[in-house]
Formats: structure tokens, sequence, C-alpha cells
């Protein structure tokens, strides 16, 4: 009976070690152009949908949430965001303090007030070069293209961090040609960057 038992044992373990669960979404279709970052992430542990098994991919995304996936993809290994206070009475507290602390975003940029608004891509642009290049220590790529049909509603400083974005290959315009940096980044494009910014800036 005892050795009955352990074969029994080595097999359920030969079966854990073996298989692999892939995280599925009710409302995320295996045609979706998004579908191959959104499960490789959510299979990591990197993002995550919601209880009722969704992931909304055409939801906004906040600043806070955005915030949280460049940082802990930031992170030097072996640094826990733990040992980091609280920058607010918020959730995501701990993550803005490393973010302000490391120029990630300018210092009171985000308040109470506006942390849990839609992102928008201008600011998502500005704080994934800038997470790139004060927490990776990556030196700034110049060499990225910025002639957006709509480049000149950003500022000289933002198209410097949109140059570095675009040509390290974590994001691109619209098909159109045009960047749209007051759009929101939506649930789907966040989990592309933030793939493309977890493997390509290593």
């Amino acid at each position: 009976m005892k050795n009955k038992f352990l074969v029994f044992l080595a097999m359920v373990v030969l079966f854990a070690t073996t298989c692999v669960f892939a995280v599925t979404f009710t409302d995320l279709g295996e045609d979706h152009w998004a579908i191959d970052y959104i499960t490789t992430l959510a299979d990591e542990g990197v993002i995550n949908g919601y209880p009722d098994g969704t992931f909304d991919p055409e939801g906004t995304i906040s600043r806070a949430e955005f915030m949280k996936l460049v940082i802990a993809a930031s992170m030097p290994e072996g640094v826990s965001i733990k040992m980091a206070p609280s920058a607010m009475d918020h959730w995501a507290g701990q993550y803005l303090f490393v973010a302000e602390t490391y120029r990630v975003i300018d210092p009171g940029a985000f308040t109470l007030e506006n942390i849990d608004e839609p992102i928008t891509r201008r600011e998502m642009a500005m704080m994934i070069a800038k997470a790139d290049t004060n927490l990776r220590h990556k030196s700034l790529n110049k060499e990225g293209s910025t002639l957006f049909t709509d480049f000149d509603l950003m500022d000289a400083a933002e198209l410097r961090y949109l140059a570095h974005s675009v040509g390290e290959g974590y994001l691109n315009g619209y098909p159109d040609g045009s960047f749209g940096p007051d759009n929101n980044m939506t649930r789907a494009e966040s989990a592309t960057v933030i793939y493309r910014f977890t493997n390509k800036g290593e």
C-alpha cells in the first residue's frame, strides 16, 4: 500500500510540474490583437483581471495602476517595494514614493484627487522613458522618430522622452500616423507596453 501511494504521489508531482495552466478571460477572444501580451503577463502574475473573470481590454487604466506596473518592472532584483515608505494615503503610495524619488514622475504631480484618473498616452510615454533612464540607468535614446502628425501637441521635453520610448520599441503611434498624446490608455494597450518594457528593457 505504501509503495502504491508513493507511485501515485510521484505521478501527481510530475503532472503538476509538466502542465501549464494559462490564464483566460471571458471577454478576451483568441483573435484579440493583444491576447498574447495580456495572457503572458497574467500567467506571470504581472497583471490581473477582475473577480468575474473578465479583463476589460478596452477599459481605461488609471495613473496609479500604470505607475505600479512600471515601477514594479523597474525595481532592482532583490529590492522589495515593501521597503519603501508611502508618499500618500493610497494603495499605490509606496510606488508613488519610488516614482517621485527617482523622478519617474514630478513630485506633487499625482495627488489624491487625480491619481485614480485614466492615464493619457502622453503621461505613459514620459513615465516609462523616465523609469528606463532613471531607475534602469539606460542612456536616453534620441533616435526614435517623433514625426507623428500631431507631434506639435507635445513640448520639447515630452518629445525627448517620446523619442526614447519609440526608439526602444516600447510604443508606437496609430495607423493614421498620429500619436494621440491626450488619448487615454486602454488596458490592452497598457499590457502591450508593459510586455515590451519587461522584455526589451533588460
